[in-house]
């Protein structure tokens, strides 16, 4: 039983890091094109680096990049500490046969 909800847990929080990391890379990509010089009259006033260049984002678009880097260090956290507690693998039965 407890192994079961390793797996579910390591599965659902490594689908969860995927996710949120193509999401960040994502809006990442779309910033690239947005002015290099701050724009008080559309709210971007918010520098961002991207691609080796800064580019002006909204104060809402920093805190939606803030909450997906959020939740990539959580569920990577969850995904090591599930690791960590099964001792490599947790997705590989114990029973030796």
């Amino acid at each position: 039983m407890f192994l079961r909800l390793k797996k579910i847990v390591a599965l659902s929080a490594a689908i969860i890091l995927v996710a949120a990391w193509f999401v960040s890379g994502a809006l990442q990509n779309q910033y690239v094109g947005y002015p290099r010089s701050p724009n008080p009259d559309d709210g971007r006033v918010v520098p961002l680096a991207v691609k080796g260049i800064v580019v002006y984002i909204t104060e809402r678009q920093q805190d939606t990049l803030s909450w997906l880097q959020r939740i990539e260090i959580g569920s990577g956290l969850i995904v090591v500490v599930v690791i960590l507690m099964h001792g490599g693998d947790p997705f590989r039965s114990r029973k030796k046969n």
